[in-house]
């Protein structure tokens, strides 16, 4: 039988006679045929159509993330900086120098237009949701770059806050290093 969104099951049967049906112990009477198929086909769609999930701040916030990887992975500067909030601290994996202003943070990516093409792909990661409009979000990344026709990787780890603020979800904070021993 199909599973609902709260994982239980429900079951449908015809109970004496032709105008009753049992919808999970509920039984139910109709007033012919008609309204019996009609019933019945109602159920049977509600059962097999898919229950729409609705998301949480941490599926709203990872959508960000994604954003920020095919940003990444086009070389679109603008896509990219458009992600952070206007506050946002931020720590490049290759900068020496805390960015505090999105000019800084636009600079910084300039580089992503050389050695191209240029990806970066999300490994382990672990989520902490510390509010409806705060998500934490660490884990392993490497970037990857292309540099006379030879690629290069670079293992990375990050930390991301994406907080929620008047123009939606934002890169609050980022922070990205070199990985150990990678």
């Amino acid at each position: 039988m199909p599973r609902v969104a709260d994982g239980q099951k429900y079951s449908t049967r015809l109970v004496s006679g032709r105008d009753n049906i049992e919808v999970d112990g509920f039984i139910l009477q109709l007033g012919g045929k008609t309204a019996m198929r009609s019933l019945l086909l109602a159920i049977t769609l509600m059962m097999t159509v898919p229950v729409t999930v609705i998301a949480g701040p941490k599926e709203d916030a990872y959508q960000v993330v994604e954003k920020f990887k095919r940003a990444f992975d086009a070389s679109d500067v603008q896509g990219i900086v458009n992600l952070f909030a206007p506050d946002a601290v931020f720590f490049g994996t290759v900068s020496p120098r805390l960015a505090t202003k999105t000019d800084e943070i636009k600079a910084y990516f300039q580089a992503i237009k050389t050695d191209t093409p240029r990806t970066v792909e999300i490994g382990e990661y672990s989520t902490l949701v510390l509010s409806d409009s705060v998500v934490v979000f660490a884990g392993m990344d490497q970037f990857s770059s292309t540099k006379d026709g030879k690629r290069i990787d670079l293992p990375a780890r990050f930390t991301l806050v994406i907080t929620k603020g008047k123009h939606g979800w934002r890169i609050s904070h980022f922070h990205s290093s070199a990985r150990p021993g990678g």
